[in-house]
């Protein structure tokens, strides 16, 4: 059965195409966001149920670690922004200040560090292009669920755990349930 798609809106991008990645729509009917990534930030603006700019200024937050070191994902609400990296998972708000981090083994097969930050490895080639790991919202935006490469900073039963799922209170960061992903760490 074929289905047939029309033109519903027009988004402008938020950031030239030549400083970020390309802009994506995320969220649910009325919570939509049109969101955007560069090396330093990811904006966030409000659309409308007509994919138009809501008023008001659209939300920026800082980034801890460049675009190619690992993935993102904002609020529904846009008050928090998530970033899986190669060592860590981090939630920052709009002012730059991170609200909480657990650490994890690192994403880089070989390096069996846990590393403190992103300044530790930063001009390692080794460590430039994570493939794993990742992080999402839930719809009410209270959980965050991330792919992490084990062990974690949380202290998990098993050491030995080579990548994990875990759930985590939005709020807070406090792990509140994980499970051995047995992936190998192949994607999230």
């Amino acid at each position: 059965m074929p289905v047939h798609a029309r033109l519903r809106a027009t988004v402008l991008a938020l950031m030239p195409s030549s400083q970020a990645g390309p802009p994506e729509i995320a969220g649910l009917p009325g919570r939509r966001l049109l969101v955007q990534r560069s090396d330093d930030e990811i904006v966030a603006r409000p659309l409308d149920d007509a994919f138009v700019a809501r008023a008001g200024a659209s939300v920026r937050f800082p980034a801890p670690w460049p675009r190619t070191r690992g993935t993102r994902e904002v609020a529904p609400d846009a008050s928090l922004a998530v970033f899986a990296g190669v060592h860590a998972v981090r939630a920052v708000d709009p002012s730059g200040a991170t609200r909480w981090e657990v650490r994890h083994g690192c994403w880089y097969g070989a390096c069996r560090e846990m590393h403190e930050a992103y300044d530790e490895y930063a001009a390692r080639q080794d460590h430039r292009y994570p493939e794993s790991g990742s992080v999402g919202f839930s719809a009410d935006g209270r959980l965050v669920w991330a792919h992490v490469r084990g062990p974690s900073s949380e202290g998990e039963p098993n050491p030995d755990t080579a990548d994990q799922w875990l759930v985590v209170d939005a709020e807070n960061g406090r792990v509140l349930a994980r499970a051995d992903a047995e992936a190998a760490a192949t994607g999230s």
